[in-house]
Formats: C-alpha cells, structure tokens, sequence
C-alpha cells in the first residue's frame, strides 16, 4: 500500500539522519524491535500510538514522519540530542554521564527557549564546527573539551548570560565581606550598618542587572 510504502521510506529516511539503529529506536520509544522491522519492510501498518512513540523518540512531528515535511539535517538540535543521548546509553562512567548529560541539558534547554532564527542558525553552525560525530565515544575529555567551548560561545557570541548570575555574585562577594566586616570586635555600631546598607545596596543592584537581562531574554540554564 501506498501508506506504508510512504511510512517505512520516511522511517527509515528520519531513522538514519538521526543516526540511529532499529535496536536503539525500539529502546527509546517503548516499540518492539519486531514491530520497527515490520513497519521499515512494509509488513504491517502500526497503530496511532505506535506512531506517535515513534515520532517522539525521533523528536519529530508526526507530520514528518508520515511525510507532510521535509526532514531537517543532523546538524541541527534534535539530531545533536538524541546523538548525545545514544552516546550517553553506552556508557557507564560517571564522568561521561555528568558531561552527556550536561550537554543535552543544554542543547534541550535552547531547544525550549524559541530562539530568533538568525541565533538558532549560528548555533547550529557551530554545533557542526565542533564535528561532536567524529569524536570517539571513548574520550569523555575531548567531550569536555567541546562542552566547555560551545558554553563559552554561548556567553560570549550570543550574550547568554547564567541564571541569577549577578545575583549570586553579588551575594557572594557582598554577604562574605559585610559578615566578615561586622564580626569584628571594636568597629562603631554606625559603622557596622553603613556596611551592611552597602551590602544590600550590591545584592539589589545584582537583582537588577538579572531583571534586565531576562526581560531582553538573553537568561539561559547553564
């Protein structure tokens, strides 16, 4: 039938762009791997449910895997994620799975955020520079490496800034110094509290600079 001839080309087409085999497809959607080879040799015409396991584990529409749209390439962040997340099902070492994990956080989070195209272009150009496909699965330190300088040019070519990130420096810097200040013995009691009031004064300009900046929109969850 047209339908699952349709169906099984698109499935295929989207299954290999995305980088992923029919086992590891099975284990993310919750679909029997006989069911996924069935559907691929055009042997059976799933159910709605089955399809939308599916399109969820390959992190597109429903429409695109019926064959409404065209597919998007695996530079971009769909891909980048669920090649992050197969890499992360291989490992066993803590250290990889903090920086896997880290990575797709990230990479989730401006999935989420609805960026303007020109940044969700540069972004996905940059993923590509980093070539995170040709990187052994076996060196977590080159992965390292590739998180820190893609969290670097989202600082400083998109201006992203860390949530809360003035606020807690300012409290940071602030709270140590007037406490530290205050606990010592033979300093006026006016003294002590021009201090404090100084303290404060810092912490709420901190609040302030993180107000703008979520208002311009440029806060992120790094």
């Amino acid at each position: 039938m047209m339908y699952t001839n349709n169906l099984a080309k698109k499935l295929k087409e989207i299954r290999t762009l995305r980088g992923m085999s029919q086992e590891y497809l099975a284990e993310e959607s919750r679909v029997s791997l006989r069911t996924i080879q069935r559907i691929e040799n055009e042997e059976s015409v799933p159910t709605g449910e089955t399809i939308k396991r599916i399109s969820v584990a390959l992190d597109v529409e429903m429409s695109e895997l019926l064959g409404a749209n065209t597919i998007e390439e695996t530079s971009d962040l769909k891909g980048t994620i669920i090649f992050l997340k197969r890499q992360l099902s291989k490992t066993k070492d803590n250290a990889e799975i903090k920086t896997f994990e880290k990575f797709i956080s990230i990479l989730s989070n401006l999935k989420e955020k609805e960026l303007p195209q020109e940044q969700l272009t540069k972004i996905e150009s940059y993923i590509t520079y980093l070539e995170l496909e040709k990187i052994p699965s076996f060196n977590n330190e080159i992965f390292k490496q590739k998180l820190t300088k893609f969290k670097r040019f989202l600082k400083k070519k998109l201006k992203l800034v860390p949530n809360n990130y003035y606020t807690t420096y300012a409290i940071s810097f602030a709270a140590s110094f007037a406490i530290a200040f205050v606990i010592q013995d033979g300093i006026p009691l006016t003294t002590k509290l021009i201090v404090v009031s100084a303290a404060l004064v810092l912490i709420g300009i901190g609040v302030s600079i993180d107000s703008k900046i979520k208002r311009q929109e440029r806060a992120f969850g790094f």
